[in-house]
């Protein structure tokens, strides 16, 4: 991931790791992705293959939203809105 001119750009690396947190919303789950000997591995993620969505739209949203909270706080970011600033650390706690 790279910051130029205040734009964020990722690159295939990101989003096979944005895809892995997407379809790991569990703490054990989630320690197979960084894992570099399980073959949930991130970066084993082949981006060309199909993907089918089984949830419900609210599952669906919740998981992605975590998973970009994830995301962020793995790169080190925090979220600023107006004059509140939000560090992202608290997301690992609200793993199921």
């Amino acid at each position: 991931m790279e910051i130029i001119n205040e734009k964020v750009l990722l690159d295939d690396a990101d989003y096979r790791e944005l895809f892995s947190l997407f379809c790991s919303p569990t703490r054990y789950e989630l320690s197979q992705i960084y894992s570099k000997e399980n073959d949930h591995y991130y970066e084993k993620v082949d981006l060309e293959e199909e993907y089918t969505l089984t949830q419900e739209k609210r599952e669906f949203s919740i998981d992605a939203w975590r998973s970009v909270l994830l995301f962020l706080n793995k790169k080190g970011f925090s979220l600023i809105k107006d004059e509140g600033k939000v560090n992202l650390p608290f997301i690992e706690e609200k793993l199921r």
